[in-house]
């Protein structure tokens, strides 16, 4: 009996201190996958915006496009307190939405007239080709629905799945909201930009059919309350 006293403390330390290491191991294991993670995550959004760099190059019209629009995004998901996480996402999906028009023809991007039947549809491929060329990237899912459903419509008329209303991507929603704006106030080789009243005139003509009437309720408020947010487009210094 006095033996088990003696020894018991002692196998209980040696129990305890080897569960210990275990769970230590487990935790270094979980925080260094977590810290490659976030590496290779790194390393791919650079190497994702490079090539975003040189779909810029191709159209130099369109040069900041990308920044403009998270620019846009950013504000709208803040007031429509969206978490952190979710803002995140849509920062990213903003910077490489375009992404798929790197297989888009040169004669197409930065054609100064009107695009022709085919033309158009191989335009419309770009959001689809984007999601494409970003899925084997898993920690990119979110960011791959987000640019596959950005120029889906509200109503249902939109590409390339036609999907409508809540089933889009509350991200999505913002981001063509954004991205509209930000082409219809830019410089285009077809037409000349319009003013930020007329643009946002534009969006409320169309919010229910093809915008989220509650994304475009918070962008035009925004708009008429805050002049810099106008301002300020193409200025911001949020990285990736």
């Amino acid at each position: 009996m006095d033996l088990v006293i003696y020894i018991l403390p002692i196998a209980t330390f040696f129990i305890g201190s080897f569960i210990g290491y275990r769970i230590y191991r487990k935790e270094e294991r979980l925080r260094h996958r977590r810290v490659w993670m976030r590496f290779e995550r790194r390393n791919v959004m650079r190497t994702i915006n490079s090539l975003v760099s040189a779909i810029d190059f191709k159209d130099k019209q369109t040069r900041n496009h990308s920044d403009n629009v998270r620019h846009y995004a950013t504000a709208i998901a803040q007031e429509m307190g969206l978490s952190q996480a979710q803002i995140g996402t849509i920062k990213e999906a903003c910077q490489v939405h375009d992404l798929g028009k790197i297989g888009v023809h040169d004669n197409i991007l930065t054609k100064p007239g009107k695009l022709t039947e085919s033309e158009f549809k191989e335009m419309k491929l770009h959001s689809l080709a984007g999601a494409v060329i970003l899925k084997p990237f898993h920690f990119l899912d979110k960011v791959v629905l987000i640019v596959r459903q950005h120029h889906e419509r509200y109503d249902g008329l939109g590409y390339p799945d036609g999907i409508k209303g809540d089933k889009i991507d509350i991200g999505a929603r913002i981001m063509s909201v954004a991205d509209s704006f930000d082409a219809m106030t830019s410089k285009r080789p077809y037409r000349e930009p319009v003013s930020k009243e007329e643009a946002l005139a534009e969006l409320e003509a169309f919010s229910g059919t093809q915008f989220d009437p509650k994304v475009v309720e918070v962008f035009v408020k925004l708009m008429k309350v805050n002049d810099d947010l106008f301002k300020k487009a193409g200025e911001s210094s949020d990285v990736l």
